[in-house]
């Protein structure tokens, strides 16, 4: 299952010309190049804009294999730490998963606002998902992706683990399940997208953390005709540094 030739991926980092850094977090078996046009975006405000590539997330699917999801939240943390040595206040955001690690990460006195973007708090069929991964488990150590039948192409040939390892997704859930334990704790403000036709992440999420934190500056922001992964519409940008602006 060799798969280094048609993924690789290194982090990113735009340096700014004021006081505020975003720290962007990429998705689960998916690079830190989705990001880059986001973090252009940002950047020619003025931002410091760094996405580091997090833990397993190299090469190949067999990269995966013993990491778990506090390895991804140590390497969030780090690039926060780098961050904030330049910077006096900084965002955090992600997409996917790298939107639950923004979340964790907040409680951070340096962070000014969290950016969350299709975070997943209950998948679409959650329970039924978590049994099938236990059973899965039991027979193959690796499965191949699947889309449903309507998504488009776009999302098909993103530049992603194609494979990937089944007792990894098991510390996916487990992140998910730790973020939503966290949300009482969360008092920054926070943007919330999600998109109204996502395949993956359950539509009830976005009204799960909106109740869930404690921050007294929140929206959700819903994206139409879009699927799990959003970053490169310029609609979800605009969004995003108006947020910014505003906190």
């Amino acid at each position: 299952m060799d798969e280094e030739k048609k993924y690789s991926s290194k982090p990113i980092f735009l340096k700014g010309c004021n006081e505020t850094g975003v720290l962007l977090l990429h998705g689960w078996a998916s690079p830190p190049d989705e990001l880059l046009l986001l973090a252009k975006y940002l950047n020619s405000f003025g931002y410091t804009v760094s996405a580091p590539l997090l833990r397993g997330h190299w090469a190949k699917p067999e990269d995966l294999l013993g990491v778990t999801w506090k390895d991804w939240f140590e390497d969030s943390q780090k690039a926060l730490d780098e961050l904030k040595k330049q910077n006096s206040q900084v965002f955090v955001g992600g997409i996917s998963m790298g939107g639950d690690l923004a979340m964790l990460l907040s409680e951070d006195e340096s962070v000014k606002g969290i950016i969350a973007l299709g975070a997943p708090i209950r998948f679409h069929f959650h329970t039924l998902a978590k049994a099938g991964l236990f059973f899965m488990g039991l027979f193959k150590t690796y499965r191949k992706k699947y889309y449903p039948p309507w998504v488009g192409k776009e999302t098909r040939n993103r530049k992603v683990y194609s494979f990937y390892p089944v007792e990894n997704v098991k510390e996916v859930i487990r992140m998910v399940e730790a973020t939503e334990k966290f949300l009482p704790h969360i008092t920054k403000p926070i943007l919330i997208v999600q998109s109204s036709s996502d395949f993956l992440v359950s539509n009830r999420t976005p009204r799960l953390i909106f109740g869930g934190v404690k921050s007294k500056t929140k929206e959700i922001f819903w994206m139409k005709d879009a699927f799990h992964v959003f970053v490169e519409n310029r609609k979800v940008w605009e969004k995003i540094k108006e947020f910014v602006e505003k906190i």
